[in-house]
């Protein structure tokens, strides 16, 4: 699983416009799909695809597919975001990040009628302009080429938004951005056993399940009788067992699918609970396969 928009500023095939921490514009352009397409959204974020398409899957929705001359609004959260690649040519897209303090003054400076802000927040799909893209266009222009001072990056996306805003005139682009200060609470037994194997912290669990780190660990302890550190761990060594047991991985692999982060720690977790290291688990599993 990549965080972005952090993943981004190392990986080759994505252009740094603009960066200001998670505050950034970035321009990708690839020929290869990256198998790795699971995706934590550190900050908001919105997606034009220029060419090829994307699919976006999470919790809250049927999957979303965005093709070239349209846009997607991705709240912070969870995804699965894979690239379409046409077969003539690169899959290209443009992605805007920005935080709550960007859009805390986007708001600030439109009107909105809070009360027709949805309690949900959903990925949401625009069309792209034709002016806009012009604007795109002349953005990666004129920044793509210089190194800018960081100060610059909140004003423009700033600037985005208000664009878009007044190539939606019916409102509906401003409720999109309304919503992404609301952080309804979700099913929390649901959430944790689709995510257990996500490398997350326990504040960052709380925080994308809608709940404050003190609520987290109530509900938790209240659904699962158990506190969540303790039963992260546990339910990430059952699932490394099972993948012992039934495929032939190595250990980094397993800890990586399981959500460890730490290897030596896996293998000092995986030999507490299990009285074996996973190296001698698999092979005494493969050695009972050979047998039979």
């Amino acid at each position: 699983m990549k965080i972005v928009p952090q993943a981004f500023y190392t990986a080759t095939t994505i252009k740094k416009v603009m960066v200001d921490g998670n505050c950034c514009i970035v321009h990708k352009k690839t020929e290869v799909a990256d198998l790795d397409n699971q995706r934590l959204l550190a900050a908001h974020a919105l997606t034009v695809v220029l060419n090829g398409g994307l699919v976006v899957h999470s919790d809250d929705g049927l999957p979303i597919q965005v093709g070239a001359g349209e846009m997607v609004l991705l709240p912070r959260g969870l995804y699965a975001i894979t690239d379409l690649i046409p077969d003539d040519g690169a899959f290209e897209a443009i992605v805007f990040f920005f935080d709550d303090d960007v859009t805390d003054t986007f708001l600030e400076q439109r009107s909105i009628n809070q009360e027709i802000v949805s309690s949900e927040k959903l990925p949401t799909k625009f069309s792209l302009n034709r002016p806009f893209k012009a604007f795109i266009e002349q953005t990666l222009t004129l920044y793509g080429q210089v190194k800018l001072d960081s100060n610059m990056v909140r004003g423009k996306l700033l600037e985005i938004l208000h664009l878009i805003a007044e190539f939606n005139p019916n409102g509906h682009f401003l409720e999109k951005v309304a919503e992404l200060k609301v952080n309804p609470k979700k099913d929390l037994s649901l959430f944790m056993l689709s995510h257990f194997d996500k490398p997350l912290a326990v504040e960052t669990f709380a925080n994308l399940s809608g709940r404050s780190v003190s609520s987290f660990r109530r509900d938790f302890h209240r659904d699962f009788n158990m506190a969540p550190k303790k039963w992260l761990i546990k339910r990430r060594l059952d699932k490394a067992q099972e993948l012992l047991t039934k495929e032939y991985l190595s250990i980094t692999d397993v800890a990586i699918r399981c959500g460890f982060s730490d290897i030596p720690h896996f293998i000092k977790s995986f030999e507490k609970q299990f009285a074996t290291t996973p190296k001698q688990y698999a092979l005494a599993n493969y050695k009972k396969i050979q047998a039979n």
